[in-house]
């Protein structure tokens, strides 16, 4: 991830996520060559670092994280300042619009939004100006959620077709530090975190930042998961996302995925074709719970967070 700090140790980690569907007719995406993604990726403020291949998908780990393609949709995700609704403009070069079967944009909310180039309303507007659609808010605006942009064209995804994100603030800072400087070490990482015990079989691709920082892309088949960590001390956070099918073992997956990181808070996506999602994790509490009907997806939004048990001390300010 690129470092432009607006602050001494400080990057924005939230990200920014655009998903889109192309119709049957279209053709396919990946045949768009990887000088179309570069494109794409530099239009959002971003560029590709490496890829990561199979049968049904390309990966590109981006400087500010990860791109995804595959034959009939695509998802592109980007954290710092980066401004998606351009990339998405660039996409339109190769995309006519009746093309989009469907398109969702996401905003996690920011630790700094006031460094940021636009807010999701002038990313909303700029986007319904472009396809029809409406915006939803999951959350609470005075604490954490997620704002969407989504298309309004009738849409009915595939069966399986499940995707869960698991995104979250302030881990434990062992974890964190793990991920500074000459502590981190590409090809070590994965390992160590121990995801391949949650979701094994997967082949990877990562990559360490300087002076911090730290994703990585899987892919198995048509399964892909990501995981990017912005470990500074001010506002420190991490994301994970997959398309894994995790119904069934939510609590087991989401679980395993927050004994990694220890966050103190986390909030947890899902969108699922049908049904909707049951999610506990021992030991946080559940502070907030939104369900929506969006783009044919039942989608769950999930805010915990670790009780107190007393008192803490504040924490201190470099000035």
């Amino acid at each position: 991830m690129v470092r432009s700090m607006p602050t001494p140790s400080f990057f924005e980690g939230p990200e920014k996520k655009l998903e889109l569907v192309v119709t049957p007719e279209f053709g396919s995406l990946r045949e768009l060559g990887d000088d179309t993604w570069r494109r794409v990726a530099a239009a959002a403020g971003a560029k590709i670092l490496s890829s990561l291949r199979n049968d049904l998908c390309d990966a590109y780990l981006l400087s500010e994280s990860s791109l995804f393609v595959y034959d009939d949709w695509f998802v592109l995700i980007t954290c710092g300042q980066t401004t998606l609704v351009d990339a998405f403009e660039e996409v339109l070069r190769h995309v006519p619009k009746d093309a989009i079967a469907f398109l969702v944009y996401e905003r996690k909310n920011e630790h700094y939004p006031e460094h940021q180039p636009t807010t999701f309303y002038d990313d909303a507007r700029r986007l319904k100006s472009l396809v029809p659609g409406r915006a939803v808010r999951f959350g609470d605006e005075h604490g954490h959620y997620i704002q969407m942009f989504h298309s309004t064209r009738p849409f009915q995804p595939e069966t399986a077709d499940p995707t869960v994100e698991v995104l979250m603030h302030a881990i434990d800072r062992s974890v964190a530090e793990r991920f500074i400087g000459s502590r981190a070490s590409t090809g070590e990482m994965w390992a160590a975190l121990g995801i391949d015990s949650i979701l094994p079989g997967f082949t990877t691709s990562e990559h360490v930042f300087e002076p911090a920082g730290y994703s990585l892309n899987a892919l198995k088949g048509m399964e892909y998961y990501t995981i990017h960590v912005t470990p500074e001390a001010l506002g420190n956070y991490v994301s994970f996302e997959t398309n894994h099918d995790f119904r069934g073992r939510l609590s087991s997956l989401v679980g395993g995925i927050v004994e990694v990181f220890q966050p103190r808070a986390f909030d947890v996506l899902t969108f699922l074709p049908e049904g909707e999602a049951e999610l506990s994790v021992s030991g946080y509490s559940l502070g907030d719970h939104v369900v929506d009907r969006l783009g044919g997806y039942r989608v769950s939004y999930f805010q915990y967070f670790v009780p107190p048990s007393g008192p803490r001390e504040p924490y201190q300010l470099s000035l």
